[in-house]
């Protein structure tokens, strides 16, 4: 099978869908360090988690504070996140639809994000999910991996291979970030996978 894929990854308007529900409009510092994103040139991610249509965490965050948070993770929750990608991720499939995406010359990439990357599950049909996306000014990186969506399930299995250690820096993460509990949400097994 031959994709047709751009040399270089291709980047797009930032979609509303990483839009900042606070700002009404796009993620303009963040949320570590508060380095200004939009016009400073420095690559950032973007993390926003759902239940049902409403958004419960989101921010952006430089990808030096990205790298930074991701050396707190265990080693061996790392391993056990990579071998769970490395697993259920079918990279033929994303090809695929990378390739056809590519070939509408469309700068809408939602369609990279309806179905979770690991389950397959259609984003419409998932009660809760995540999405992520690496920016750089206003402008979303789109390649074999980002935008992504990850459904609630595959979240749940994601948490399942995650070290106590690994767990509990995600609760302070969210409590010390967002204010909220670990037990945020109504679905106990469900614990976002941020970073």
């Amino acid at each position: 099978m031959e994709f047709h894929l751009p040399p270089e990854p291709k980047f797009v308007q930032i979609p509303r869908e990483f839009h900042s529900l606070e700002n009404d409009g796009p993620f303009e510092k963040c949320l570590k360090c508060e380095v200004e994103l939009l016009h400073s040139g420095l690559p950032y991610m973007i993390e926003r988690v759902f239940v049902l249509d409403e958004p419960i965490i989101e921010y952006a965050m430089c990808e030096s504070c990205v790298l930074k948070s991701q050396s707190e993770l265990s080693a061996e929750s790392r391993q056990s996140v990579t071998d769970y990608m490395l697993s259920h991720l079918d990279i033929a499939s994303r090809m695929q639809r990378l390739s056809a995406w590519a070939e509408t010359g469309k700068d809408d990439a939602s369609a990279m994000m309806d179905r979770c990357l690991f389950s397959g599950n259609r984003a419409e049909d998932c009660r809760e999910k995540q999405i992520a996306a690496w920016c750089r000014g206003n402008q979303m990186r789109v390649d074999h991996m980002f935008p992504l969506m990850i459904s609630g399930v595959a979240i749940e299995e994601l948490n399942g291979v995650l070290s106590e250690q690994t767990r509990g820096w995600i609760d302070d993460f969210v409590g010390d970030s967002f204010g909220m509990p670990p037990e945020f949400c109504d679905n106990p097994d469900f614990r976002p996978v941020l970073i």
